[in-house]
């Protein structure tokens, strides 16, 4: 699939994407919905690091895919190694696109992540093609808002997940404020799917839920998540006299030992606490809404290490009437409103996290207040059409579709840099 459709008159205009990671995490769902927002106006083509589930959930949509050698980075704090590595990748990567913007008559590139950030920002440049850059995470740590900031130079526009995470990069660089705009994550809407049972064939049902209420956590089993942190306010709850349950949905990263033997190590701790019939990872779960259905609360224990831009876990929360309890980091804040759909706690904090637990889990008139107050939170700036609608604007300021089709009486302008 390319520019030219073969048996057709009509040539679409043909959109890069750079993807950071070919398995799917919060920032693929998000590039899956802006595909979804702009592919009938334009031939999306992506590029990937490698083969891997997302890549071949898009040929299923027969969405063409590509692969370039991005690498692979470690989460969260880069080692040596990486920063090292990231100067010669990116060169190398912002040839091989540049290439291809050429061979295939690329209009416009989406960078989608900040590790492709400089490679997308140089093809375009050489190129003359408009660029976007879509920030996903809050950006912590001073080097790396100074690094992305200068790359962002280099770009037409900038969406931001959150009006945190455009803070984050705006911090000491105010003038990139012209070209960035806050378009914020949808919600997804889950199919229906058949009820839980636990792993020894105990059903899930709503007249458990005084007797043993369950905490969920939703989200990549890897450190920075903290999932350590919700299994310590676990054992506290249990000691306190309470009969929770706690359920940790998600996988490692396939290729990081790291995250591997932190899912070791979990389920180790939780036999040593005597939490072991406790405690269930399920793993990776392309649809969590029964998951959310069964949860009484959800945890975002996320450490400081980890950006969060906007979880879209609390967002699907919310969506389903959970209230949310999470560390006070990144785009967390700007979701959860202490009192009102959930509370704030330290991040790391096990003991400040079981005290909220322990003060929602035994209150039923606040898990009802809070509760209403989630399913309020999601309004309209979080609806799918909502996003697409925005996304679609964002990309036809810096690339036209068609004359005459649906989306062409939008702004029709090149970027400034074409």
């Amino acid at each position: 699939m390319g520019a030219l459709g073969e048996g057709s008159d009509t040539v679409k205009p043909v959109i890069l994407f750079l993807g950071q990671q070919s398995w799917r995490a919060g920032a693929e769902r998000v590039l899956e919905e802006v595909l979804r927002a702009v592919e009938r106006e334009f031939t999306p083509l992506v590029a990937l690091p490698e083969p891997g589930p997302f890549a071949e959930a898009l040929r299923a949509r027969r969405i063409e895919t590509l692969f370039f050698p991005l690498g692979r980075y470690r989460s969260g704090p880069k080692s040596m190694a990486d920063i090292a590595a990231f100067p010669y990748r990116s060169a190398l990567c912002a040839s091989w696109a540049a290439r291809v913007i050429r061979k295939r008559r690329v209009s416009m590139v989406y960078i989608n992540g900040p590790r492709c950030l400089w490679a997308g920002a140089l093809a375009a440049r050489l190129t003359r093609t408009p660029s976007l850059f879509h920030l996903h995470i809050t950006l912590t740590r001073r080097v790396d808002r100074f690094v992305s900031a200068l790359g962002c130079q280099q770009v037409a526009k900038i969406v931001a997940c959150s009006r945190t995470a455009a803070d984050a990069l705006l911090h000491n660089h105010a003038s990139l404020v012209r070209r960035l705009e806050v378009i914020y994550n949808p919600v997804r809407s889950f199919p229906p799917a058949a009820s839980l049972a636990w792993p020894d064939g105990g059903a899930i049902g709503s007249s458990e839920r005084a007797a043993q209420p369950i905490v969920g956590v939703v989200g990549r089993i890897t450190p920075a998540k903290g999932q350590h942190i919700a299994l310590g306010a676990l054992a506290r709850l249990v000691r306190n006299g309470l009969n929770p349950r706690l359920i940790l949905v998600g996988a490692p990263d396939p290729h990081s030992a790291q995250d591997k033997t932190y899912r070791a190590a979990i389920e180790s701790s939780a036999r040593a606490l005597g939490l072991g019939e406790r405690v269930w990872l399920p793993g990776y779960q392309e649809n969590p809404g029964p998951f959310y259905r069964a949860f009484d609360v959800v945890v975002i224990p996320t450490l400081t290490t980890h950006g969060e831009g906007l979880p879209m876990v609390a967002l699907e929360a919310m969506h389903a009437g959970v209230p949310v309890i999470g560390s006070a980091v990144g785009g967390v804040v700007e979701i959860v409103q202490d009192g009102r759909n959930g509370f704030l706690v330290p991040p790391g904090d096990d003991i400040a996290l079981s005290s909220r637990l322990e003060q929602l889990l035994t209150n039923a008139e606040l898990q009802r207040l809070l509760r209403a107050g989630a399913l309020a939170t999601v309004d309209s700036r979080f609806f799918v059409t909502t996003f697409h609608g925005a996304i679609s604007r964002a990309v036809c300021e810096l690339c036209s579709p068609l004359p005459g089709s649906a989306d062409s009486g939008l702004l029709l302008r090149r970027g400034s840099i074409r």
